[in-house]
C-alpha cells in the first residue's frame, strides 16, 4: 500500500524533477558560456591594449630616432662648417703668397724681350687669383663675428689690391711696348730695315727697360706693406688655432 502511494507520488513529480534538472543544467551551461565570454572579452582588451602599448614604444622609439639623428646631422654640418671656414681662413693666407709668387715671375718675365704673350696671360693670373682671394674674404665677412679677425682682412684686402694692381699696371705697360717692338721689327724686316723703324723698335726696348727698374724700385714698399698685413693676420689664425704658421721665405 505505501509502496503504491510512493510510486504514484513519484509518477506525479517526474515530470516536475525532469524539467528542474534539464533547466539546471541549461542554465548551468549558459553560465558557462558568459563566463567564456567575458573571459575572451577580457583576452581581446588586454591583446588590445598590449598592441596600443607596442605601438606607443615605436612612436615613441621612432621619435628618439628622429630627433637622434638630426642631433646628429646638426653635429655633422656645424663640423663641415667649422672645417669649411678653416680652410677659407688658411686659403686667404695662400692667396696673399701666390701674389707674391706671381710677383717673382713677373719680374723674371721683364728681361724676356718675347714675352708680351706671357705678360698678359699672368695679368689674367694676378686678377684669378685676387678675385679669388676676394671671394672668400667675404664669404669670412657674412659667417663669422669677429671684429678684429674682419678687420684684420680688410688691411689685407687693401694690401693685396694696391699690390696686385701695381703688377698688373706694369705687366699691361710691358707688353705693349714689347708688342710694339716685335711689330717695329717685323716693318722695318719688310722695309729694308727702316732706320726710323728700327729707332722706334729701340724706344720700345728702352721703355720695357724702363718700367722693368720702375717695378724693381716701387714694389718693394707694397711688398713690405702686404707682408705686415699678412704677418697681422697670422697672428690672429695664430690665436684662433694654437699653432705656428709661418710664410714662405
Amino acid at each position: 500500500m505505501y509502496i503504491e502511494i510512493i510510486l504514484l507520488i513519484i509518477a506525479i513529480c517526474y515530470p516536475f524533477i525532469f524539467k528542474y534538472i534539464e533547466q539546471y543544467f541549461s542554465q548551468k551551461g549558459k553560465n558557462a558560456a558568459q563566463k567564456e565570454d567575458v573571459l575572451d572579452i577580457q583576452y581581446e582588451s588586454k591583446k588590445g591594449e598590449n598592441i596600443a602599448t607596442k605601438e606607443d614604444i615605436k612612436e615613441i622609439t621612432s621619435q628618439i630616432e628622429t630627433v637622434k639623428n638630426e642631433i646628429s646631422f646638426e653635429k655633422q654640418r656645424r663640423h663641415e662648417f667649422i672645417n669649411q671656414r678653416t680652410e677659407r681662413l688658411m686659403k686667404i693666407l695662400y692667396l696673399t703668397e701666390k701674389l707674391n709668387e706671381q710677383q717673382g715671375v713677373l719680374l723674371y718675365t721683364l728681361y724676356d724681350k718675347h714675352s708680351s704673350k706671357r705678360l698678359l696671360s699672368l695679368i689674367e693670373q694676378i686678377n684669378d687669383t685676387l678675385l679669388s682671394f676676394l671671394h672668400e674674404c667675404r664669404i669670412i665677412y657674412v659667417t663669422v663675428e669677429d671684429k678684429d679677425l674682419t678687420s684684420r682682412i680688410t688691411n689685407l684686402i687693401k694690401d693685396a689690391q694696391t699690390y696686385a694692381g701695381y703688377m698688373c699696371y706694369i705687366a699691361s705697360n710691358a707688353a705693349s711696348h714689347l708688342t710694339n717692338w716685335e711689330d717695329f721689327l717685323v716693318l722695318a724686316e719688310k722695309n729694308d730695315n727702316a732706320t726710323q723703324l728700327l729707332n722706334e723698335a729701340i724706344k720700345s726696348q728702352n721703355s720695357v727697360e724702363q718700367i722693368r727698374k720702375e717695378f724693381e724700385n716701387n714694389i718693394s714698399d707694397k711688398k713690405e706693406a702686404l707682408y705686415e698685413s699678412q704677418i697681422k693676420y697670422l697672428s690672429k689664425l695664430n690665436l684662433l688655432f694654437g699653432s705656428e704658421f709661418h710664410l714662405k721665405e
